[in-house]
């Protein structure tokens, strides 16, 4: 814990002399409290030198950083003498505190005293009071918002079961100004780059990949860039779970996702085709994944990439039935049966249409961009026909870490 000890100074003015030794003398007295760990007398101390100043005077908040200090050890004893009640009472009075005075500009000065808050919050975290966590962790990132704060807010948003709100990503734009943000959750090698091109073509709403970097990173949103383009109309595809982060900043900045999904056993083998093509680039077992043969590289897919299609599944499915967002559910089979149709009804959970002629005409122009769109064969049953049954029996045995969740969609 960090204290400030510091000296308020003598007024030129006499007549103000007793007040300001009387205030000199309660602050000196205070640090010593608070060093002693003696909170309850540090935050009478304070609280009466505060009482003596205006907000303009110099100190003014230093002593209001330092009785949020004596508050948080304040809060810390209560939880550990079991009275929770005082323990809320007094973080109502912190919450109250305020920068009002000249360290108002300060940045470094407003870092700290976000900390404190952010040091309150854990207290409350630990003891498992997670909504009053969430107020510490809003109330530090209103004083000064760092990327610190947001793991601290992310983990109590999660824990209490709140939605996440706009204000605690970002304060340069309000809700109205929110631009459409179609964006598509896939598993790999389900159409998802047809998709995305074709629905930016019907809309023309800007190509927008909200992660800092592909290759081996999970594709998690990446904040600047959903700050940067949260005015505008977007199309996203990433290859994401429904992990805290990524559901709550998606409730901040108004996003449902359309949540595509495709067989496993065809995902198998269009996986097998896609690395033996050169995505093995992309992942961890590169130095070694040509050496292999077919068999081999089929069971290192089945171990190493398809448990991730299990968590994806299951998390999207949670957030379904937590109905912490709207979901639209899209298999990679409707898709390729029936493009248009899935096309209207993506864009009408959108609120968004396109005339059935207009959708079917953007369909051949984006089939015609070849490479762009990187189909693979996309034989439904392939992965049936071709896995072994050892390999299709481990592929089910992933089903077990995960009992409530229903794989039907996956073809389970």
């Amino acid at each position: 814990m960090k204290r400030l000890n510091y000296s308020i100074g003598l007024a030129n003015d006499k007549s103000n002399l007793n007040l300001y030794s009387t205030v000199q003398q309660e602050v000196d007295l205070g640090v010593q409290a608070l060093k002693r760990e003696s909170a309850d007398m540090a935050v009478t101390l304070f609280q009466s030198a505060i009482q003596k100043l205006t907000v303009e005077q110099p100190f003014y908040d230093h002593l209001v950083h330092n009785l949020l200090l004596s508050y948080k050890l304040l809060i810390e004893q209560l939880f550990n003498a079991g009275d929770i009640d005082s323990a809320n009472n007094f973080l109502r009075a912190a919450l109250n505190l305020e920068i009002r005075g000249e360290m108002a500009e300060d940045s470094d000065f407003r870092k700290r005293f976000a900390g404190a808050f952010q040091d309150l919050g854990l207290v409350f975290f630990k003891n498992m009071h997670y909504e009053a966590s969430v107020l510490c962790c809003r109330k530090a990132i209103s004083i000064y918002s760092s990327p610190s704060s947001h793991v601290n807010l992310t983990n109590s948003l999660a824990m209490s079961g709140q939605r996440a709100d706009l204000a605690d990503f970002t304060t340069d734009i309000i809700r109205e100004q929110l631009g459409t943000h179609i964006f598509i959750a896939c598993v790999p090698k389900s159409a998802s780059t047809f998709l995305k091109n074709l629905l930016v073509s019907l809309t023309g709403y800007r190509d927008v990949f909200m992660v800092y970097a592909a290759g081996q990173n999970e594709h998690e949103l990446y904040l600047p860039t959903l700050r940067e383009t949260a005015h505008l109309d977007t199309v996203t595809q990433q290859h994401c779970r429904a992990s805290d982060a990524n559901v709550q900043m998606m409730q901040a900045f108004d996003i449902k996702p359309v949540v595509l999904v495709r067989n496993i056993f065809d995902s198998v083998m269009s996986l097998l085709d896609f690395h033996d093509k050169g995505a093995f680039n992309s992942s961890y077992f590169r130095a070694d994944y040509q050496s292999l043969d077919e068999e081999t590289k089929i069971d290192l897919l089945i171990d190493n990439v398809i448990p991730w299609y299990f968590q994806f599944v299951a998390s999207w499915s949670l957030v379904e039935k937590q109905k912490s967002l709207d979901i639209f559910w899209l298999g990679y089979e409707d898709l390729i049966a029936d493009k248009p149709s899935t096309i209207q009804n993506i864009l009408k959970f959108y609120g968004l249409g396109a005339a059935r002629r207009g959708i079917e005409q953007k369909i051949k122009e984006t089939e015609s961009e070849g490479r762009k769109i990187r189909f693979n064969k996309g034989v439904k049953g392939r992965g049936e026909s071709r896995l072994s049954e050892s390999q299709k029996e481990r592929i089910r045995r992933f089903a077990k870490y995960h009992p409530g969740t229903d794989f039907s969609r996956i073809g389970l």
